[in-house]
């Protein structure tokens, strides 16, 4: 493992994150309970009444100074006092002290059924090309309600989402790609930062899979980065579980990506009921 690359897909993936909080509409926002934290060098994402820990967890603990048990329980308190039960605190291989796992683990803290994330990056070499049916292009404000629909519906997000999402479209360091047939059957963003990029928020509608739309999305976006002079261009997923296929990582090692790291995940300790 490079330490520098997979402190960097942490940083890029972090970076994103803040942004993305930040472009909700501000009653969106206000209605999710949307709120970014910090202990030093950990992120803290919080979303008070978004029950998922894809919107509730820690990210950057120990990779910019060595952790301490303080910090691990000055951010289990952070969460506590806004109201969040369920939440993960993610542990990349990259960070110190050796014992952080073991200081985790000394505090409740649980290893779930989705143990870790693949951290994932390649260099901003050429994008690959992939035969498809699907057009896919960026999308501008016009069609951002469309294609904001179809990727909330891909992931089984409840309407008010795609609100969010299509928030992105137009968004200084955001570029929105559309996946189209005679209707937009997915979508994908990417959020560009200088040198990296990082890719997330891309799904193609359940009755339009199988025809190539996801990986052509990925391909678009990496040449995106490219063309926007990035160097590293980050994404994750969550590792298969078991015999598990995943076709988002599946895709991420067609266009090139190789894990950074394997990140480790952390749910909260859950208060002794009686």
């Amino acid at each position: 493992m490079d330490s520098a690359l997979a402190i960097l897909a942490d940083d890029v993936e972090a970076r994103a994150f803040r942004d993305l909080f930040s472009a909700a509409p501000a009653p969106l926002a206000q209605a999710l309970g949307l709120e970014i934290a910090d202990v030093e060098d950990t992120t803290l994402l919080i979303a008070r009444n978004i029950p998922d820990t894809m919107f509730n967890r820690a990210i950057g603990l120990g990779l910019h100074a060595p952790a301490t048990p303080s910090r691990i329980d000055a951010i289990a308190a952070k969460y506590r006092d806004a109201g969040v039960r369920d939440w993960w605190l993610h542990v990349n291989p990259a960070a110190s002290p050796a014992a952080l796992g073991a200081w985790v683990e000394a505090r409740g803290y649980t290893v779930p059924r989705r143990r870790s994330w693949a951290k994932m990056l390649r260099p901003a070499s050429p994008a690959p090309r992939f035969d498809t049916d699907v057009t896919v292009r960026d999308v501008g404000p016009s069609e951002a309600a469309d294609v904001a629909a179809a990727i909330a519906h891909a992931f089984g997000m409840p309407p008010p989402m795609s609100v969010w999402i299509g928030a992105l479209a137009g968004r200084p360091g955001w570029r929105v790609v559309g996946a189209f047939t005679d209707r937009a059957i997915g979508g994908a963003c990417v959020h560009l930062q200088g040198e990296n990029a990082w890719l997330g928020i891309g799904g193609v509608r359940s009755d339009a899979r199988g025809r190539g739309a996801h990986r052509a999305l990925m391909a678009a976006r990496i040449q995106a980065a490219i063309d926007a002079g990035c160097r590293w261009i980050v994404t994750e997923t969550g590792e298969p579980i078991g015999e598990e296929h995943n076709p988002s990582l599946a895709n991420m090692v067609r266009c090139g990506f190789e894990r950074a790291c394997s990140r480790a995940n952390y749910a909260a300790p859950q208060p002794a009921t009686s």
